[in-house]
């Protein structure tokens, strides 16, 4: 059985998507749609797929199941909902939307034509977030009491100055909590739980002709009263890699991108050895 998949957003990260496609079976890439029918017809030219100028007609094609949502943040609502209301399932480019109102509004149309829906938080995926998830589960950290996480990357210039919707709070919702450190701080929340309150300094501080923050920290109280901070930020050159910690009473974990630098547990398992 093959599922035919629908690019919406033919810039950047749409060559991602298509190249996750091609490394699953049964995924094909049959469409894409963009505003501007130059950048559909050149990416469609090189996916060897079919280019479409209006939307609907995409949506109309029985050969697409799933559309992939890849237009800038600010812009997800609108054709994700199509979609939904057209019967197709639908992928959609983290964030799932810029705001709370926004995003349920993409959940309901999805509810209401019993399609599935899903973001793109790879994070709660990789063998190392699974495996530090089940020790948490498992209760070997003891009592939590830290759940730190870090994002502090460079972005130039003219990263910004490449899109006029970039650093913009009407398309790009947010800066470096947002976008760039959004997939820590879904790890965060999915590793220790809900959050009873947070409070947050952002900055502007290294980057011109832009809204949004290109620097911030969170501190947040878990509901399990577990304390943690995410510090984010785009102005930390040359860029470091990300880093998340999670502390308790009887163990300490530290992955820095997907490599582990502690894996210490008052109670040993012989588990241990394969992680």
């Amino acid at each position: 059985m093959t599922i035919g998949f629908g690019i919406v957003g033919c810039g950047m990260i749409s060559n991602f998507h298509a190249m996750a496609l091609k490394s699953i079976r049964g995924a094909k890439l049959v469409a894409c749609f963009d505003m501007f029918p130059a950048s559909a017809d050149k990416f469609a030219k090189g996916q060897g797929c079919t280019p479409y100028h209006k939307l609907e007609e995409m949506l109309a094609d029985p050969n697409v199941d799933v559309v992939t949502i890849c237009t800038p943040s600010g812009a997800h609502m609108e054709p994700a909902v199509a979609a939904a209301n057209a019967g197709k399932h639908v992928v959609v480019e983290k964030p799932l939307e810029i705001t709370l109102k926004r995003c349920d509004k993409i959940i309901n149309a999805c509810k209401k034509n019993k399609v599935k829906l899903t973001t793109i938080m790879p994070s709660r995926f990789s063998d190392v977030n699974v495996a530090l998830k089940k020790a948490i589960d498992d209760k070997r950290f003891g009592k939590l009491t830290l759940g730190d996480t870090y994002v502090k990357w460079w972005r130039t210039q003219e990263y910004y100055d490449s899109g006029g919707w970039r650093g913009t709070f009407a398309l790009d919702g947010g800066g470096a909590f947002m976008n760039q450190a959004i997939h820590n701080v879904d790890l965060i929340y999915w590793l220790m739980g809900d959050v009873a309150e947070v409070s947050a300094v952002t900055g502007l501080l290294a980057h011109k002709r832009i809204e949004v923050e290109d620097a911030g920290v969170a501190a947040i109280r878990f509901k399990n009263g577990a304390l943690g901070t995410i510090a984010a930020t785009t102005a930390a050159w040359p860029g470091l890699l990300k880093k998340t910690e999670i502390h308790g009473s009887a163990g300490s974990v530290i992955v820095e991108q997907d490599d582990l630098l502690m894996w210490e547990f008052e109670k040993k398992d012989r588990k241990d050895v394969a992680i």
